[in-house]
C-alpha cells in the first residue's frame, strides 16, 4: 500500500518526511461472469462465459455482467479518478443503436460460481432476479453510449462508487453492468488467454499534502492544508499493529488544519489519509 506522508515524534526527535506522490494501480477481476433471462438459462452458471448486456426483447433474452475487484490492497486512499475497461465483441451484434450501458453498485456478497439470473451464489436466491443493484441519488455510478467495433475498449468512469468502496462507505460487492433493448454487444471475461482483452479497473490516487510540524514549548504542533485529509497515529511501525484515526482535536483556520501534542513520551507515528 502506498504510505502517506508519515513523521516519527520523540521527546528530542522530529524529523517530517516529504508528500507522498500520487499512484497509480491496475486491478484484473477477481471474479465475473453474467446472467442470462431465458427459459432454460435462468438458472445456469456462466461462471467462465462471456460477459455481455445483450437485450433482445423480441425473444425476451436479457444479459447482465457482474464484476468484482479487490481493492484491500489501497484501503482508505483519496482515489482521484477510477476507471473500468471492458474489451468489446461484435459476434452478436452492435450497440449502433447507442443503448445506455449502465453501471450500478451490488448490494448483496455473490459467487462466481454460483451466480444465475436466480441466485447470488450456490444456495441464495436475489432479491429480484436478476440482481439486487442500486445507483447513486437515483441515478447510475457511470453511463456508456459507445458503438464500440470488435475488439475495441469501451470505459467507464467509476470513480465516486471505487471511492465509496475504498474508504468503506459502501461494502465492496463489485458491480452490475447492464443495458437496454437492441444491444447486443458482449465482451471479454477475465479468462481470456490475452490479458489486454482482459477486463480492468485502473485507480490513481490523489497526492496527499505536505504534512508539517514543529516543537514550541514542549508540545509539538502538526499541520496541514488538505480539507480532505485525516489524522492517523499509532505507536509502533510494525505491521502487526494498526494505524487508527486520530481522536485528538483539529483546529481550522484560514484554510490550515493542526494538531497540537503535549510533550510526547515514548514514540509516536502519525500520518495523513485521505478522506472522507
Amino acid at each position: 500500500m502506498k504510505i502517506g506522508a508519515i513523521f516519527f515524534v520523540a521527546v528530542a526527535v522530529l524529523a517530517a518526511l516529504t508528500k507522498a506522490m500520487a499512484a497509480t494501480y491496475s486491478f484484473e477481476p477477481v471474479a465475473d461472469a453474467r446472467v442470462i433471462n431465458l427459459p432454460g438459462d435462468q438458472a445456469v452458471n456462466y461462471s467462465a462465459d462471456i460477459l455481455s448486456v445483450y437485450f433482445a426483447s423480441s425473444s425476451g433474452n436479457t444479459q447482465r455482467t457482474f464484476i468484482q475487484f479487490d481493492l484491500s490492497s489501497i484501503a482508505n486512499e483519496q482515489v482521484g479518478s477510477a476507471t473500468l475497461t471492458l474489451t468489446a465483441g461484435t459476434s452478436y451484434g452492435d450497440n449502433s443503436v447507442h443503448k445506455p450501458m449502465e453501471i450500478y453498485r451490488v448490494l448483496s456478497p455473490w459467487t462466481e460460481t454460483g451466480l444465475t439470473w436466480l441466485n447470488r451464489d450456490a444456495t441464495h436466491a436475489w432479491g429480484t432476479n436478476g440482481g439486487d443493484f442500486v445507483g447513486t441519488n437515483g441515478q447510475p455510478y457511470a453511463v456508456s453510449t459507445a458503438s464500440a467495433t470488435n475488439n475495441q475498449p469501451i470505459t467507464w468512469d467509476v470513480t465516486k462508487l471505487v471511492q465509496e468502496w475504498v474508504t468503506q462507505v459502501s461494502p465492496n460487492n463489485g458491480l452490475a453492468l447492464v443495458s437496454y433493448d437492441g444491444n447486443y454487444l458482449i465482451f471479454s471475461q477475465r479468462e481470456v488467454a490475452t490479458p489486454a482483452l482482459r477486463p480492468h479497473l485502473t485507480v490513481v490516487t490523489d497526492e496527499l499534502p505536505p504534512f508539517h510540524a514543529y516543537s514550541s514549548g514542549g508540545q509539538v504542533v502538526m499541520w496541514w492544508t488538505s480539507t480532505n485529509s485525516i489524522l492517523q497515529e499509532k505507536t509502533n511501525l510494525s505491521p502487526a499493529v494498526a494505524w487508527a484515526d486520530s481522536g485528538r482535536s483539529v483546529v481550522q483556520s484560514s484554510g490550515t488544519n493542526s494538531v497540537t501534542i503535549p510533550a510526547p513520551k515514548g514514540n509516536n507515528f502519525f500520518r495523513l489519509r485521505g478522506g472522507p
